[in-house]
């Protein structure tokens, strides 16, 4: 993987907790591992909440691109984001970004999905400027701003000419 400079830490992890150090445990944590190395690996961009809310100010063109399930984006979202789950990104992204020069920002509740959604574009050739909010939803409303509840914002089916450009 490219390491250089690996070292064994005496005493594992036992030896890092009791010197302070945190340990983190749970079922998402290889994923949130996954994010963090994409990221790094792949340079995937991204942008603040208060950049996003910036360029929005400034008329730049956004789609802000939930991609949790519909269910749990219901619960807390960015103001104007639109539901699309990460496997559909790649498919509605066409029609809910038809003009190249809109601004694709992906979004999640932390900033795991928001990472693999972004990438995961970028890889599938997009032409759009695509990048990750970070920290997501929760970063947004950490922030201080305004987050909603309820939303019902769906990324709409896929038109012929989105689903044309979605599989290239």
């Amino acid at each position: 993987m490219g390491y250089t400079a690996l070292e064994v830490l005496e005493g594992g992890t036992e030896a890092w907790k009791a010197a302070g150090g945190e340990l983190f445990s749970g079922i998402n944590v290889p994923s949130k591992a996954f994010g963090e190395f994409v990221e790094h690996a792949y340079e995937t961009p991204r942008i603040t909440a208060e950049e996003l809310e910036k360029l929005r100010a400034s008329g730049q063109k956004t789609v802000v691109l939930d991609s949790r399930p519909f269910e749990e984006y219901q619960r807390m979202s960015i103001p104007e984001g639109i539901d699309a789950p990460g496997a559909e990104l790649a498919y509605r992204v066409h029609d809910a970004a038809p003009d190249a020069d809109t601004l694709v920002v992906v979004n999640c509740a932390g900033r795991t999905r928001s990472i693999i959604g972004c990438q995961s574009l970028r890889n599938a050739g997009i032409t759009n400027r695509v990048v990750a909010l970070k920290d997501g939803t929760m970063g947004w409303r950490l922030s201080g701003r305004k987050v909603e509840e309820g939303a019902a914002r769906r990324a709409a089916e896929p038109s012929p000419a989105g689903l044309a450009k979605a599989q290239g």
